[in-house]
């Protein structure tokens, strides 16, 4: 095992979410394919943290996939955090799968709150 190889596989165990190559595994896999987000007409409380602020800006032109929304505001968070410096950090290793998790926890914990996940068959 080279030395690159040992990094890797430490690496994946501190990040195991961020390095994955399959469609944003981890927190909500399952139901990710088929999930769809749309805004309450009245919310019962007005969002507080930046990721909420940010899913809410996506979400005001209409219903976006779950597993869609994931993607466009941890791309927004990672870019964020690159124009504040932290390009000189190894974060350019992991793109804005580094912020997935986060974004996919305050999805969840503001569901019904803020907005609400739907299964597409429940839409229609």
């Amino acid at each position: 095992m080279t030395g690159s190889e040992a990094a890797k596989r430490h690496m994946r165990k501190l990040f195991p979410a961020s390095l994955s190559r399959t469609k944003l595994e981890g927190a909500f896999k399952p139901a990710a394919d088929v999930a769809i987000v749309r805004l309450i007409d009245s919310p019962l409380q007005l969002p507080v943290a930046p990721i909420e602020r940010r899913l809410l800006a996506k979400l005001k032109a209409g219903p976006v996939s779950f597993e869609k929304l994931v993607r466009l505001v941890a791309a927004d968070l990672y870019k964020e955090e690159l124009r504040k410096g932290a390009g000189v950090l190894d974060i350019g290793l992991f793109g804005g799968r580094l912020f997935n998790n986060d974004v996919v926890r305050e999805l969840k914990a503001a569901d019904g709150i803020l907005w609400e996940i739907y299964q597409e068959r429940e839409i229609a």
